[in-house]
């Protein structure tokens, strides 16, 4: 591929002032490195490929891809080489690539644009529509100036790109299979779940789990199957395990034998798919995320149904650890410190990794100071923590024409369980909004509504609640599960 020069004998307007010189409090986000400086009125005229960008025939072929086509380009300065950027994706998601020009095209190789799509939207195969713009600049040695001025860019549009096909089929479900009598019970096959949602594709999350009761004193094989082989009655499909020395992990493959469980009780079977891995854990019914010298009495419990993740609202001081139980035994979950946090541009927002290793003796953080109620999301297969404050609750709904400015704050109790306001004006619907915003809120479904009195099961982010227009007083009980909102009709 050669790289081209383009020359003009034209003037041009050289502005050599970066992006940090931006006489403002706060300037905006650069999408693309800051360059030297910039020509102002070199003009470039390029559009994306609209064509579909096959990357398996372009492979084959041993063919850069044509991401663009230049058709004009005019007062590009002397002894300067033209090179170009081109940002991929939308949103936070997006990055930046370099590109090759050959002659008025520009290309990239179709290994790095296959793993730009992977890396700004999925993994899995297919053909995919995906924004794209392109950064223009003049260079010469370690000199880069932009092109147009700060912020322009070319071409913009998308590009449809068809990935390579697989390495490895991930299928959509996989289940586990008990074996009895020496046979997969394939008719009794469990459906396991997607730790990351069952929204994910299984190429950008291969890992499943599914939590079974064990008997004790008993023999319990099983295999692991998936869908195909589940839907095609397949046994020969199935995959088996090569068990580590305590039969608590191993490996996952169509030639090993049965799998046997190797405790009872309540247990966590967790595949990789990609990894061809299985690992076995105990599952918990509920944890608890305890801050400072919370007695056991006080603990909120976070709540499962998928073993997988743990939500729920708990008063937290500072800093906190998970525990299995709310005494503080069990297993401990504490700050995996090797994760940088990642915290929400409002800072009420935080979220990173959690860990088991008993030599971690970090708590793991929350983002704002003093004792706060949070909404916690722990997944106890990838190890992440995700925690939200609501540092203000309020009652929102026609009843004042959801309106966030005049919505009538909730007052909590000492311990943050319970949540109270009086003569509050209710509307024929209604939701709880937390800090002001929309960001978070809770709302539910009516479940009693007898002698003045209506109550709900409320949970975050639920439905708008219904009810008869009037005055009422309103108590939120986050003590038990599932959150219970009183109106009482005054």
């Amino acid at each position: 591929m050669k790289t081209i020069k383009f020359i003009s004998a034209l003037a041009l307007t050289l502005g050599l002032a970066a992006c940090d010189s931006y006489d403002l409090p706060n300037p905006p986000g650069q999408s693309y490195p800051a360059p030297d400086g910039y020509f102002e009125n070199s003009g470039l005229v390029m559009s994306a490929n609209s064509e579909t960008l096959n990357l398996t025939e372009a492979n084959a072929a041993n063919k850069f891809v044509t991401v663009a086509s230049i058709s004009e380009l005019v007062n590009f300065p002397e002894d300067y080489t033209l090179a170009i950027d081109m940002k991929l994706g939308e949103g936070s998601k997006a990055k930046i690539y370099s590109t090759t020009i050959d002659n008025m095209d520009v290309t990239v190789n179709p290994d790095i644009l296959n793993g730009a799509v992977q890396d700004v939207l999925t993994k899995q195969p297919g053909t995919y529509s995906i924004p794209v713009e392109f950064m223009a600049y003049a260079e010469r040695g370690t000199t880069r100036m932009g092109l147009g001025g700060v912020g322009a860019t070319y071409g913009n549009g998308n590009l449809s790109i068809k990935t390579y096909d697989a390495a490895k089929v991930i299928e959509d479900a996989y289940y586990l299979v008990p074996v009895v009598s020496g046979k997969p019970a394939l008719a009794q096959a469990l459906k396991m779940n997607n730790t990351a949602g069952n929204s994910v594709s299984p190429y950008d999350n291969p890992e499943f789990a599914l939590q079974i009761d064990v008997p004790e004193n008993s023999e319990y094989l099983f295999m692991i199957a998936p869908q195909s082989a589940v839907t095609a009655g397949d046994a020969s499909a199935l995959y088996g395990g090569n068990p580590s020395a305590d039969g608590m992990s191993g490996k996952l493959g169509t030639s090993y034998e049965v799998i046997k469980m190797p405790v009872a009780g309540s247990v966590l079977v967790t595949v990789n798919m990609e990894q061809d891995s299985y690992t076995v854990n105990y599952a918990f019914d509920v944890l608890y995320a305890v801050s400072g010298s919370t007695r056991p009495a006080n603990a909120m419990a976070l709540y499962t149904d998928n073993y997988i993740n743990y939500y729920g609202v708990t008063a937290l001081n500072q800093r906190f650890t998970i525990y299995t139980a709310a005494d503080k035994s069990g297993v401990a979950f504490k700050y995996d410190e090797s994760v940088e946090p990642e915290i929400s541009e409002n800072g009420l927002e935080q979220s990173g990794a959690i860990t088991a290793d008993t030599d971690v003796v970090a708590q793991i953080p929350v983002p704002i100071k003093g004792n706060c109620l949070y909404y916690v999301d722990i997944n106890l297969v990838q190890l992440t923590y995700d925690v939200k404050a609501l540092q203000t609750m309020s009652v929102i709904g026609a009843g004042n024409d959801w309106n966030l400015e005049t919505a009538t704050p909730l007052t909590p109790s000492k311990d943050f369980k319970t949540w109270t306001a009086s003569d509050v004006e209710i509307g024929d619907e209604f939701k709880i909004n937390c800090n002001g915003a929309w960001d978070f809120d809770f709302g539910g479904a009516q479940v009693q509504d007898v002698d003045g009195q209506s109550v709900y099961n409320i949970n975050f982010k639920g439905s708008n609640m219904p009810a008869k227009a009037g005055k009422y007083d309103v108590k939120i009980d986050f003590s038990t599960m599932p959150y219970v909102l009183t109106l009482t009709k005054k």
